[in-house]
């Protein structure tokens, strides 16, 4: 018995494309009495010194007329009009009922695009409200290790700089925190997913990291280690494994050292309380 085999080709669509990179971890230092936003997801961010943000933060303005949310974002604190990044606007008609959806456009050629959603809107931000994109960028990079524009196309990126690991060490500095401070940030591991439909995306609240720049020597060492690791290609002994290890090690000092400032309630002020983790000592004798 003789079994045959059919097979149909197609033509080809082209190589597949890369996802375009995400700050999934961004987060606003907004008053909730005015305003509460959740879920940020930012792509075309440039953490180089000419790039996007202004040392890994964005300004927001926002104002409500009727149901129709308009968002301004600025790489600058004094928000003016030439540093406009992004702009973008959501429909708030049913936001008792589910989040609003803010999809964010660039402006002024800085290809920073995205979106996040609007939890609850009282009443337009008195102040440009502070977003925290990523907590090192390349000039933080670079007082450990100047020559980054030298590690290769594939690590540093002619448009984005080390965006790439600046963004996983964002996103992995967070979740460690956020699991050595559950009780301190109001809750255990991450936010909800961002394509979770729930509502009400309250905790952890990271707004409560009253100096988030605490975690920057973190940031930066758990970046270059990731940078290093992944131009370490070979199974012996090389200068980027051993400089993949020395950041691997500090590091794990910097997590070991961390006495955070906390503020237990971001909307009502007050003074900020310094804490260390039990997670964090238990880091250190591993």
């Amino acid at each position: 018995m003789t079994t045959t085999f059919t097979f149909f080709a197609t033509a080809s669509s082209g190589p597949a494309q890369d996802l375009p990179l995400a700050f999934d971890y961004a987060y606003a230092y907004e008053d909730r009495n005015e305003i509460q936003t959740s879920r940020w997801s930012l792509t075309g961010l440039d953490t180089r010194n000419s790039g996007n943000t202004h040392g890994g933060w964005l300004y927001l303005r926002s104002t409500r007329e009727g149901d129709q949310a308009t968002v301004r974002l600025y790489k600058d604190p004094a928000c003016a009009a030439e540093h406009q990044v992004a702009s973008g606007s959501a429909d708030l008609a049913t936001l008792d009922a589910r989040a609003a959806r803010c999809t964010l456009q660039s402006v002024n050629s800085s290809r920073l695009a995205g979106e996040f959603f609007f939890e609850r809107y009282v009443a337009d931000p008195e102040q440009s409200v502070p977003v925290l994109v990523c907590l090192c960028v390349d000039e933080h990079l670079r007082e450990e290790y100047q020559n980054l524009d030298q590690l290769g196309s594939d690590v540093y990126e002619t448009q984005a700089g080390m965006a790439r690991f600046c963004a996983a060490a964002t996103r992995k500095t967070l979740l460690t925190a956020s699991q050595q401070y559950a009780v301190q940030l109001g809750g255990f591991g991450a936010p909800e997913h961002r394509n979770w439909p729930a509502a009400g995306r309250a905790t952890p609240d990271f707004r409560r990291l009253a100096s988030p720049d605490q975690l920057r020597e973190t940031a930066v060492h758990w970046a270059l280690m990731l940078a290093f690791g992944s131009c370490h290609e070979r199974a012996d002994d090389t200068m980027y494994s051993r400089l993949r290890d020395y950041h691997d090690l500090k590091r794990k000092e910097a997590i070991a050292a961390w006495n955070l400032a906390l503020v237990s309630d971001p909307d009502a002020g007050g003074q900020a309380d310094h804490a260390r983790s039990v997670g964090a000592r238990y880091v250190t004798r591993l």
